[in-house]
This record gives structure tokens, C-alpha cells and sequence, in this order.
């Protein structure tokens, strides 16, 4: 065994293995579990204890900003900064406001769950993938970290030897 392995992993061929491997790697206490599967997977996040995402809040801000934008632009510009009275019609003209104020609520929220997304998942990364790049097309990996468990690198070796994984194998390479 590589004295300086960051973790190690252990390759599936199923989704349901995977499942049930991370349920008994959380079971067992392990920490900062992380799963690889080509798709998602129905349950995953519970298994792994993964708390709800903060993503839709960026959206509801974004889409907030799109809306108080679009707003504050329409009324200083009718209203305030050059008035026009046309035909009667008042200064803060909501039917004619509801386009723009739909485009630019959409768009500011779409930018802002890109741009959040972007941030989150720590992308550009430049790093090398330390994984089979078949993780992408038919395989699952479940990952498991050396450093903050209480278990030793061999005894979290033997425990993924165990899962009746396909292969299991040492990562030196950062993730």
C-alpha cells in the first residue's frame, strides 16, 4: 500500500450496488463518503447524508434582482426621468411592464443558478480526473477519504474490499 494515497475507491457495476455501499459506508461512520455514477441516482443523497442544496436560493435571488431591476429600470424611466403622457395612460404602466419584467426575472436567475452551480462545484478544475474515466458511461465509484476518519487507510481498504465492489484501488492524486 502507497504511503501517500489520499483515499481509496471501489468500483460498482450497478447502481443498486452503490446504493447499498454507501449505505454501509455511512452506517459504518465513515466521513466526506463521495459517490461517481453516470446519472443520478434515487436515494443518494439520503444515503450519503447529504444536507439540501443552497442552489435554489441563488435562483430565488437572482430572479428577485432580475424583478427589482427590470422594476426600478421601467418606472425611472416612464415615470421619472422623461414622462410622456400618451393618450392617457398612467406613468406606471404595469400590463406594458410584464414583458420585461419576465425576461430579465428569467434571465438574472438562469445567470445567477449557472454562475452559483459554477461556484459550488469548484469548476474550472484543473486538476487531473484520478478516476476510471469510465465513471462517465457505465461505471460507479464510491470514494472514501483518508484524512478526517477515525478508521486506519488498511482497515477503510479491506472495508470497500468487502462491498463485493468490482476493483478497489489506492487515489494519490488530490480530488
Amino acid at each position: 500500500m502507497a504511503t501517500n494515497a489520499n483515499g481509496a475507491v471501489a468500483y460498482f457495476t450497478s447502481s443498486a450496488e452503490i446504493l447499498s455501499a454507501a449505505k454501509a459506508a455511512r452506517a459504518k461512520g465513515f466521513k466526506n463518503v463521495e459517490s461517481y455514477t453516470p446519472f443520478p441516482i434515487h436515494g443518494m443523497d439520503e444515503a450519503l447524508g447529504l444536507k439540501q442544496s443552497i442552489v435554489p436560493w441563488a435562483t430565488f435571488f437572482g430572479g428577485l434582482a432580475g424583478f427589482a431591476t427590470a422594476m426600478g429600470l421601467q418606472v425611472w424611466t416612464s415615470a421619472i426621468d422623461w414622462p410622456l403622457n400618451v393618450g392617457g395612460k398612467p406613468f406606471v404602466s404595469m400590463p406594458a411592464f410584464i414583458p420585461i419584467l419576465f425576461e430579465l426575472t428569467v434571465l438574472l436567475a438562469g445567470l445567477s443558478t449557472a454562475g452559483f452551480m459554477l461556484f459550488l462545484n469548484g469548476l474550472p478544475n484543473t486538476n487531473p480526473n484520478p478516476f476510471d474515466p469510465r465513471i462517465s458511461d457505465d461505471r460507479f465509484a464510491l470514494y472514501i477519504p483518508f484524512a478526517d476518519q477515525s478508521a486506519a487507510a488498511k482497515e477503510i481498504e479491506s472495508f470497500l474490499g468487502g462491498l463485493h465492489a468490482e476493483k478497489v484501488s489506492l487515489v494519490t492524486e488530490p480530488v
